[in-house]
């Protein structure tokens, strides 16, 4: 399922080389693109091709009209307007994992830079999570600069959205979700818990780090192991230890032939 969003009636604009190259192959509907005049590279060069081959008007601009589309100097020459998808709710995100293999999942309790929820979202996708949500509020939201940041992950990656984590986290314990909270003061450590299938990991936010409730919430809160002096990671890079601790337990379960998941 390339897109498991249904089509939304809003515009929305992805930006930069990699973002429209997945917006391309994610199944939504790009309505228009915007490409510097001679632009090179074998991407670029995709892009212009694919597009053709759809029958989507192609727009010569300057560098700096692109700039002024997309509010940004780091559009690498292309833009491209699509029909934004319509954002799944909890209950949609998890019925449409329950059709296939269980993987994990992320939540995020409030970013607000769109860089790193971006970041979040691309490491969720490479590293094998079978989705995302995160509360409306207090919250960067897909915006074209997420979609940027997230290499265009997040135009092909299941995302649900709810009014807050409390909600989210409620769901998926309904789904048969064990909810793991990453947090830097808890007393277990990610190397020594058992991380019972299927799995939600909860990110907080940068600087804060989780609620009161949304640690209450979660099942167990784990802490990832430190040695430096900084005291703290980033969203993102807490999020991808997480998610590599878990694919490599599970490779190591496959290449042993052994299933250890335990629904609630």
């Amino acid at each position: 399922m390339s897109n498991s969003r249904g089509k939304g009636s809003g515009k929305e604009i992805a930006y930069g080389r990699r973002a429209v190259i997945e917006l391309l192959e994610s199944g939504l509907e790009m309505t228009e693109l915007f490409v510097i005049p001679g632009g090179t590279g074998d991407v670029f060069e995709r892009i212009c091709r694919e597009t053709e081959r759809k029958g989507v008007r192609i727009v010569r601009a300057s560098r700096a009209e692109i700039g002024r589309i997309t509010r940004s100097e780091d559009h690498q020459g292309v833009a491209a307007f699509y029909l934004s998808p319509d954002e799944l709710d909890i209950e949609e995100l998890i019925s449409h994992l329950n059709a296939v293999p269980r993987k994990p999942l992320i939540v995020v309790d409030g970013i607000e830079d769109p860089r790193n929820l971006g970041a979040v979202i691309r490491s969720a996708e490479v590293l094998g999570a079978g989705g995302m949500a995160y509360r409306r509020s207090r919250s960067a939201g897909l915006t074209p600069a997420v979609v940027k940041s997230s290499a265009g992950a997040a135009l092909r990656f299941p995302i649900a959205t709810a009014s807050n984590t409390d909600i989210i986290i409620r769901a998926l314990k309904k789904g048969g979700y064990w909810v793991y909270g990453l947090d830097a003061s808890a007393s277990e450590s990610l190397w020594e818990a058992e991380l019972t299938d299927p799995v939600c990991f909860v990110v907080g936010a940068e600087g804060k780090g989780l609620t009161r409730l949304v640690k209450e919430g979660c099942d167990f809160l784990l802490r990832i192991p430190q040695v430096g002096r900084i005291g703290s990671l980033n969203v993102s890079v807490s999020a991808s230890i997480a998610l590599s601790e878990w694919l490599r337990r599970s490779m190591r379960k496959m290449e042993q032939g052994l299933d250890l998941s335990i629904r609630r």
